[in-house]
């Protein structure tokens, strides 16, 4: 028994070396900036490691997860019981290198960013969700925003790429109203992993700023569908044919100007993107 217990005292200090901190915000935001009463709200995970952060959807991340399980352990990803997450972009940061996952119709892109946020700390203070909270400004894409932190807790961490304040940001909205984070939970985990995992034949691209602006205006400018998108990212995968449930040939001309049609209305319904400047 003696032993038993050095062993755990021995461990203990390791464990809570591998331990991460975990913040779920709620975040609000309207894709469709003509329709401004259409509002989505989903949870958002702030994952802070030792040496960097995460940031994306908890249940894109519990997704995202379970499928690459179930591809290790030669099961079929239909059994996944979870629901696509509607919020995409991703956020890795760290004092040597930030990137966001952006999407571009099917295709995911890590675009690396040079994100320089000056922030105006104010004397404005309240309390938000049982935190002491001060108010902060800064502009970012195309945006102006309002921040309240906390130096209760002393992580200078925030949602998105947003962070670099004496504390943590527990509230966040931009002027409009259309885009805003609420922390909502926030606990310790044992998670040693990134939560910014790749699906099989969706790897990001690894791009600068200005290359995916301009990859953005080409697809912006002439979208196609899923299927010809998905051949583009993955050569020699399809042949190019398709059979519907009954075994015939699929029209694959008639199939692409559907699925065209399909990427020009999503074009139009999801336009209101938290960084504007980069989707100009």
């Amino acid at each position: 028994m003696q032993k038993l217990f050095f062993i755990f005292f021995i461990l203990l200090p390791f464990s809570l070396l591998a331990q991460t901190h975990r913040f779920i915000y709620s975040y609000q935001f309207v894709p469709d900036s003509t329709k401004v009463d259409s509002i989505i709200t989903e949870n958002t995970r702030l994952e802070v490691f030792k040496d960097h952060s995460e940031f994306l959807s908890d249940i894109v991340a519990r997704r995202d997860s379970a499928i690459v399980s179930a591809i290790e352990n030669n099961q079929s990803q239909s059994s996944i019981n979870l629901p696509d997450g509607k919020f995409k972009n991703k956020a890795y940061k760290s004092k040597k290198l930030t990137y966001t996952i952006e999407n571009i119709g099917i295709q995911p892109f890590k675009v690396v960013r040079k994100i320089n946020i000056s922030w105006k700390l104010l004397n404005e203070t309240k309390k938000i969700q049982g935190y002491n909270c001060q108010k902060a400004i800064t502009y970012f894409g195309n945006r102006k925003w309002e921040a309240w932190f906390t130096a209760e807790i002393p992580i200078q961490d925030g949602p998105y790429i947003f962070g670099n304040l004496p504390g943590l940001i527990i509230q966040m909205y931009d002027l409009k109203n259309h885009h805003s984070f609420l922390l909502v939970e926030n606990y310790k985990t044992a998670n040693t992993t990134t939560n910014l995992v790749n699906r099989p034949y969706f790897i990001p691209l690894e791009i600068q700023e200005l290359q995916f602006i301009k990859k953005w205006n080409e697809f912006r400018k002439n979208p196609i569908g899923g299927t010809e998108q998905f051949m583009l990212m993955n050569p020699n995968l399809l042949s190019g044919k398709r059979l519907d449930e009954n075994g015939n040939e699929v029209d694959m001309r008639q199939q692409k100007r559907e699925e065209q049609k399909y990427a020009e209305k999503q074009l139009q319904q999801n336009n209101n993107f938290i960084d504007l400047t980069l989707y100009k």
